[in-house]
């Protein structure tokens, strides 16, 4: 056992120096291979025998508090562990597949700094951020596919009003990154804490700001839009492929357009793009680059604000109003800075 407590550490360990956000374990019928996420791009780290990798995803599930029989129903855990050199959450995921079980490990590092300059490089739009943030109520909506960013720029967000000592109150599932500036809630439907519960609970908790991990149904949506109305700042995500669509889902929750228009302050939509690195001479780095480990994607927005936003909600059935701030304007300014090459160019598009 004190083996496997060890191989486990040092995988963690690895995952951890090369920024991975996630590992894999990917079963075959004799031998498992092993993926770490880095950067968003899956790489193949090596590969186990059977019984060296049934061995260690035992451990993880009871490290974890999973019921180490159970190998034909989906489990999930979490543990928090503070360690030498970085405290960590790690969720824990199995799934059971044709030939074995397969875990998926999720690294939430916790010493994650966020701050507006590291979202963007853009001046202009830093600033507007750090305008829409003294905002004292409405609605901030970020959306984007899995994997974009969205979850860091919330937490930047709060860090930002933080600092002007508001009162924050997060609803999320699950919390991902502990932070004693903010009063953290967890969803739990067993238990029948959702989103909705927590919501109105939160209304009665005398906040200032309220983060909402994610609208997913009417209900939500509605309290959202109150708790904008009534004064408070409201963050929150929601699944959409463009700030215009996400009006139209708004408005497929029977949200009136009159209250949108009172309440919404800004709809983001982003996505991660690989940022050139000088040393590797290509765009994106290796796992084992440690010159722009931390910098080997940039976040680029598409925003709906101001009298783009009040346009758009006039005219909700078209994607052609402009927009505040765009993808395409922050590309070619990157690209003018060196964030960029010019092979990437007809890949964006």
């Amino acid at each position: 056992m004190r083996t496997t407590d060890w191989e486990s550490r040092q995988l963690i360990d690895q995952a951890l120096r090369l920024q991975a956000t996630d590992i894999h374990f990917h079963p075959l019928e004799t031998r498992t291979i092993l993926f770490y996420r880095i950067h968003g791009r899956l790489h193949k780290m090596g590969v186990m025998n059977k019984r060296d990798s049934e061995r260690l995803i035992a451990h993880f599930k009871f490290r974890s508090g999973m019921d180490i029989g159970e190998k034909r129903r989906p489990q999930n855990a979490s543990v928090f562990e503070k360690r030498s050199f970085l405290p960590v959450n790690l969720r824990f995921s199995t799934m059971p597949s044709q030939l074995r079980e397969s875990l998926s490990i999720r690294l939430l590092p916790q010493y994650e700094a966020f701050t507006l300059s590291r979202i963007t490089f853009d001046t202009n739009l830093a600033s507007f951020f750090r305008y829409l943030l003294t905002e004292r109520q409405g609605l901030v909506i970020l959306t984007g596919p899995t994997g974009s960013g969205k979850t860091s720029t919330l937490y930047t967000f709060m860090n930002e009003i933080s600092y002007r000592n508001n009162r924050i109150v997060s609803i999320e599932d699950p919390i991902e990154i502990q932070n004693d500036q903010f009063i953290q809630t967890e969803i739990n439907e067993k238990a029948g804490l959702s989103y909705t519960e927590m919501l109105r609970s939160s209304l009665r908790h005398d906040p200032d700001v309220l983060m909402i991990g994610e609208i997913r149904d009417e209900d939500t949506a509605q309290l959202a839009i109150r708790a904008a109305l009534t004064g408070h700042l409201v963050l929150t995500t929601m699944h959409a492929n463009s700030p215009f669509g996400a009006i139209r889902r708004l408005l497929d929750y029977n949200l009136s357009l009159l209250d949108l228009e009172e309440t919404l302050l800004c709809i983001s939509s982003q996505g991660l793009f690989p940022r050139y690195c000088p040393f590797c001479q290509r765009s994106g780095c290796s796992p084992y680059c440690q010159i722009y480990k931390r910098m080997s994607r940039i976040a680029l927005f598409d925003i709906l604000a101001k009298k783009e936003l009040q346009e758009a909600l006039s005219e909700h059935t078209s994607n052609d109003h402009p927009l505040t701030f765009s993808r395409q304007n922050q590309w070619w300014k990157g690209l003018a800075l060196g964030l960029f090459s010019e092979e990437m160019r007809y890949a964006y598009g």
